[in-house]
């Protein structure tokens, strides 16, 4: 449900080739399909909805066939630029009613809380990417207590087992065990980091 597959437009995949050895691995590894989620931030102005379904579309047609399911969405950064890029084009959303959404993780953004309420507004449920990551900005009770307010949670497989630290890794036990992820994915920025993950 999260990964930065589609190549030559963020963190993630640089090359073409990339993209398509991260899919060789995915399916090898007994994965039937991907979402391609973006980053859409301001560090990156020109990733939007109109630009990343062209590379999508680029990324589709350079595939020789069609036996592993790709999908476009994004991963919305609540930063200065987020209100804009959520109102000037129809958001990038998983299934037309979810909307995958990040914070820093090393300061809580400026109305934060008002960038997601903005997003149920719109007639969204926000999904807060890997909130096991966050602990250097929100302990994990009030990361939890976030869930009571319609958010829901998707959770790096990495962090189960330790990949980004022994922290993060008994929050996302943690927060596995209360049932409130409604989502999982690998995160994989390149083949190299896919092999990392225990799946």
């Amino acid at each position: 449900m999260h990964c930065h597959l589609l190549w030559g437009v963020d963190d993630g995949a640089h090359t073409l080739q990339d993209s398509r050895d991260i899919i060789s691995l995915l399916k090898a590894r007994g994965f039937h399909g991907a979402y391609c989620t973006p980053h859409i931030i301001s560090r990156y102005p020109s990733n939007t909805p109109s630009s990343l379904k062209a590379r999508f579309r680029e990324l589709l047609d350079s595939l020789p066939d069609r036996d592993f399911d790709l999908r476009l969405s994004a991963e919305y950064m609540l930063d200065e630029n987020f209100e804009r890029m959520i109102t000037e084009e129809e958001p990038l959303s998983h299934d037309g009613t979810h909307l995958l959404v990040e914070l820093p993780q090393f300061r809580l953004p400026n109305a934060w809380m008002d960038m997601l309420q903005l997003v149920l507004d719109r007639g969204f449920i926000p999904v807060l990417a890997h909130p096991e990551r966050y602990g250097k900005i929100m302990p994990p009770e009030e990361l939890a207590a976030l869930s009571t307010r319609g958010i829901r949670f998707q959770g790096n497989i990495g962090s189960l087992f330790g990949l980004y630290g022994k922290t993060c890794q008994a929050v996302a036990r943690q927060f596995r065990k209360e049932n409130l992820y409604l989502w999982w994915g690998t995160d994989a920025h390149n083949a190299s980091m896919l092999k990392k993950l225990r799946l």
